[in-house]
C-alpha cells in the first residue's frame, strides 16, 4: 500500500511490541526521513537510538548540511535522545546509555542485548521507541552469525515495552537475510524516491 505520511499512516497504529522495518537503498537520502521527519515526530514518546558503527551520526551530519534545517529544533531533539553506541565510530548526539562492543557470537550478543534492555527498563522516563541505524552494516560484515545472534536475542528477550524501528540499507545485505528481518517485523516500509510502500503480515497493508 502506498502512503504519504509515515508517522500518521504507520507509526500511529503501532503499539509496544511491534517492529517496523524501514528498507532503503544507498542512493536514497534517508537522513531526511530519519532526522527530519521520523525522530522529531516520535520524540515526545521517548526514544532510544541504537547506533551501529556511527551510521546514525553520519546520517545526522548529512542532514545538518541541508540549507533549510531548523538548527534550534534539531538541537532540542538531540539532547532528549538516549543512545546505545555499538562498535567504533563517533556519536556526538544524545546521552550515551551504553557502549557495546559488536559481537557475532549469539551468547555474547544476547548478554549485551539483555544489558541494554535492562538499562532501558530502569530509566526514570520509559521510552516508547527504539530506533536502530546501521543494522544492515552489522549484518554485512558477518551475515550468518549476525542473523543467528539477532534471532537468539529477539526470541529470548522480546521487547514488549517498545516500538522498534529498524533502518536497514537493503543494498548491503543479501535478500535471504533481509527476508529474515522482514519475517521478524510487524510492518515493512520500502522507501524509494521519497515515497513509501507498506507491507504487513507478508502482504500489502490494508
Amino acid at each position: 500500500m502506498a502512503i504519504k505520511n509515515l508517522e500518521k499512516d504507520v507509526l500511529s497504529f503501532m503499539t509496544p511490541g511491534d517492529v517496523v522495518l524501514i528498507e532503503y537503498q544507498s542512493r536514497e537520502p534517508i537522513e531526511n526521513l530519519a532526522w527530519g521527519e521520523l525522530l522529531p515526530a516520535i520524540n515526545a514518546g521517548g526514544v532510544v537510538v541504537v547506533d551501529f558503527f556511527g551510521m546514525g551520526e553520519i546520517l545526522l551530519r548529512k542532514f545538518m548540511r541541508r540549507g533549510d534545517v531548523d538548527y534550534s529544533s534539531v538541537l532540542e531533539l538531540l539532547k532528549d535522545l538516549k543512545v546505545v553506541r555499538v562498535g567504533p565510530g563517533t556519536v556526538t548526539y544524545g546521552e550515551i546509555l551504553e557502549d557495546v562492543v559488536p559481537s557475532y557470537d549469539p551468547h555474547t550478543f544476547l548478554r549485551s542485548y539483555h544489558s541494554i534492555m535492562s538499562k532501558i527498563s530502569r530509566l526514570p522516563q520509559k521510552p516508547k521507541y527504539m530506533v536502530t541505524f546501521g543494522l544492515g552494516h552489522y549484518i554485512h560484515f558477518n551475515p550468518e552469525n549476525a542473523i543467528k545472534s539477532i534471532l537468539t536475542a529477539v526470541s529470548t528477550i522480546p521487547a514488549e515495552d517498545l516500538v522498534i524501528i529498524n533502518f536497514v540499507n537493503a543494498d548491503v545485505i543479501k535478500r535471504a537475510h533481509l527476508a529474515i528481518l522482514e519475517e521478524l517485523s510487524t510492518a515493512i516500509v520500502e522507501v524509494s524516491g521519497g515515497e513509501f510502500k507498506v507491507y504487513k503480515d507478508g502482504g500489502i497493508g490494508d
